[in-house]
């Protein structure tokens, strides 16, 4: 019996069920939705560590303190390991993830702080940028998933 392993390919899949959850969510809610923020989050997570993991980088490194559920982290990763090659982001699209990750980070979108400030970008723009890397590294991932490369 073979031991599971975690694959680009797996992670990007885990990122399109993320990002049709926070779609069904954001289309009921009928305004600002932390809910819908902390979806399209744990996709936009899942799929820059499906890139990663692409990369050579292994699920232990990724779960690490200095990645975990830090978006901007794991994006300044991304492009430095080339992530533009396969797709290229908008600087607005950057800004956004980079801002979602301050409250994503916290876990704010979990557990509501009634009496704080949040930071939300343009959900129509994290919407967007959320689908662009979900699908975007369908390639990607599938060509490392295969080629045996993590």
């Amino acid at each position: 019996m073979r031991a599971a392993r975690a694959t680009p390919s797996g992670f990007l899949a885990n990122a399109k069920e993320f990002l049709a959850a926070g779609e069904l969510v954001l289309n009921r809610a009928g305004g600002v939705s932390l809910p819908a923020y902390f979806l399209l989050g744990r996709s936009v997570e899942l799929s820059l560590k499906a890139f990663l993991l692409g990369c050579g980088m292994n699920v232990k490194e990724l779960k690490s303190k200095k990645f975990g559920h830090n978006l901007s982290s794991l994006l300044d990763t991304a492009l430095e390991k080339g992530l533009e090659l396969e797709l290229k982001l908008e600087a607005i699209e950057v800004g956004v993830i980079k801002l979602l990750s301050y409250d994503y980070m916290e876990k704010r979108f979990e557990y509501r702080d009634s009496g704080g400030t949040y930071h939300l970008p343009l959900i129509d723009v994290t919407e967007r940028v959320t689908r662009k890397l979900a699908t975007g590294l369908d390639s990607y991932c599938s060509r490392v998933s295969n080629s045996g490369e993590t």
